[in-house]
């Protein structure tokens, strides 16, 4: 299996120089898709990291405890909330109506699963045409027919399994070839995370080795999601977008376990994003 490992010069390719006559929206506007009473922060952390990484607007579709939760987290953030405790079909109309307006769609953070969420997940990845990120609860819900090159999935090992009926191999060239195989199969982009990220879309495959024993905390996953939803608003290719998302939020948490350890958050993951993206990117 050839394939490319990642370092600092994907920044490179997925930062462009801005135009002078840029205005707001140029550089992503995305639509966020979960939470629920239980996992009110989830979203939060894919929007906060998406505007870190350079998004100019984040919009957050959750139910209100949530939305309303999210909203204190920055002033920056829109919240459109839902009078439900869990999101639910009938949310799809003020999706497609939001959808209209945002460049690229996150759905399946913090949203838990049920027959409600799975008819809204597969009803979004059938009915509206936009790039889409399905990534945590979403992908345990998602109909495998309606996989496409308009999404990236990003698995952790488990939700993989769940989604293809099939364990990642800890061997690495066996688990490499399994991602390749199945993005290529599914005509899609893949991002299975891991110990060592592998990214492949069944023609270029990436891996990222720079990851840290210490992100294993609930949010990292959300982070990567944030990241992956602007550089695809900055009109990368999908797997390139996915592979630089994985080398930023890998960088940045490894660096930041150096000094944490043990009391390694993902809220000092996104504050430090900058410094990653300000380093390599000229």
């Amino acid at each position: 299996m050839i394939y490319t490992s990642l370092n600092e010069k994907i920044l490179k390719t997925v930062y462009k120089k801005r135009d002078n006559w840029s205005h707001k929206g140029n550089f992503g506007k995305i639509l966020i898709l979960g939470g629920s009473d239980e996992y009110t922060g989830s979203p939060a952390i894919v929007a906060l990291s998406a505007i870190r990484a350079g998004a100019d607007l984040t919009k957050i579709i959750a139910p209100k405890r949530a939305a309303d939760t999210c909203a204190g987290f920055s002033p920056e953030m829109i919240t459109t909330a839902l009078d439900c405790d869990k999101l639910n079909s009938s949310a799809f109309h003020t999706v497609k109506e939001e959808s209209e307006r945002y460049d690229t769609i996150v759905i399946g953070n913090g949203m838990e699963t049920g027959y409600e969420q799975s008819l809204l997940v597969n009803r979004v990845l059938k009915e509206i045409d936009k790039k889409i990120i399905v990534d945590a609860d979403a992908i345990k819900m998602a109909d495998l027919n309606l996989l496409g090159k308009n999404m990236v999935i990003t698995p952790n090992s488990n939700e993989f399994k769940i989604l293809f009926k099939e364990e990642p191999s800890k061997d690495l060239e066996k688990r490499i070839n399994q991602v390749y195989e199945k993005a290529r199969q599914f005509n899609t982009t893949i991002l299975l995370k891991g110990h060592v990220d592998i990214v492949s879309n069944g023609e270029k495959t990436f891996i990222n080795k720079i990851n840290s024993v210490y992100m294993t905390k609930g949010g990292t996953g959300d982070s990567l999601a944030g990241i992956t939803s602007e550089m695809l608003c900055l009109n990368n290719d999908f797997v390139e977008a996915a592979a630089a998302a994985a080398f930023i939020n890998g960088y940045t948490g490894r660096t930041i376990a150096k000094k944490e350890r043990e009391s390694f958050s993902v809220m000092h993951l996104i504050e430090n994003i900058e410094s990653t993206i300000n380093k390599f990117r000229h």
